[in-house]
């Protein structure tokens, strides 16, 4: 078994915010790292053989995203799903050749199938810890609650980077997106596929913001000692929020624009976002 990460929220999310692509992933498999160099080789088999052992691995225990492998795979296949950021358009404007850029260009671009896969587990996640951290808090089992604080703080994280990579996708073209992204894995939830090979990721979005909801009506000051910790954990929920509000096509949709604001509600009720809102 591989070592635990040190995660630092603090810290992950500064790299985030400067450019997702500076997130060193040491420990992904050694197929994926070579499709930095060599991008027509990151195939839907590829990419299913490396996250599928994931997948069981955190749905069987979602302490399993503690694990160097398991935590890494999951930010490489993110890094491979370019988000809008000004300042990495301005590093890849500047960096043509670098091999990030290369990946995020290439026609093997992570398909929609195994994206989709991968919010559906941090999804899945974060909806278990919740019921765990609510049981402890029930005990009140410090150690315990510790623990989960962590786990929170991991899958809000990945959250928010998926999300962001979702709403960078659905703002693409139709044409834009690969045609193979139908190839996803035997009996995988594909929830918001279409047949056609189009993705339609509102419903993942409306479970995903239905789940923050549920986060976010923990008794967290329960669970995050200092205001700056609550405030840096609300805000991974916050800030998805608003980027799925810069969206003309998503505020059309009722219940994607009824969950927003139900996230920014319970913010600004229970954990002091008015100021920020």
């Amino acid at each position: 078994m591989d070592g635990r990460i040190d995660f630092d929220i603090n810290h992950s999310l500064k790299l985030y915010l400067n450019d997702p692509s500076t997130i060193s992933t040491p420990e992904a498999p050694s197929d994926l790292v070579e499709c930095e160099q060599e991008p027509d080789a990151l195939t839907p088999a590829l990419i299913n053989s490396c996250l599928n052992p994931v997948v069981d691995a955190i749905a069987n225990s979602p302490d399993a995203v503690t694990y160097s492998s398991n935590f890494d795979t999951l930010q490489f296949l993110l890094k491979c799903a370019p988000i809008s950021l000004p300042d990495q358009q301005t590093r890849f404007e500047a960096e043509p050749d670098c091999a990030l850029f290369k990946l995020s260009r290439c026609s093997s671009l992570i398909p929609p199938s195994s994206l989709s896969k991968v919010l559906d587990l941090i999804v899945t996640s974060l909806e278990t810890e919740a019921q765990l951290v609510n049981q402890e808090l029930a005990s009140e089992d410090q150690e315990a609650i510790q623990h989960h604080k962590q786990l929170l703080e991991i899958f809000a994280f990945l959250l928010q980077w998926a999300i962001a990579a979702v709403e960078t996708k659905a703002a693409e073209k139709p044409s834009s997106v690969p045609a193979r992204g139908r190839g996803g894995a035997k009996g995988t939830k594909k929830d918001g596929a279409k047949k056609d090979g189009q993705w339609d990721s509102g419903k993942q979005l409306v479970n995903a913001l239905d789940v923050m909801s549920k986060v976010m009506k923990l008794k967290l000051n329960n669970v995050f000692v200092t205001t700056s910790e609550r405030d840096t954990f609300v805000g991974l929920f916050t800030r998805p929020v608003y980027l799925v509000l810069e969206s003309e096509s998503r505020v059309k949709s009722e219940s994607i624009r009824q969950h927003c604001w139900k996230v920014l509600c319970i913010a600004i009720k229970h954990h002091g976002h008015a100021f920020g809102i």
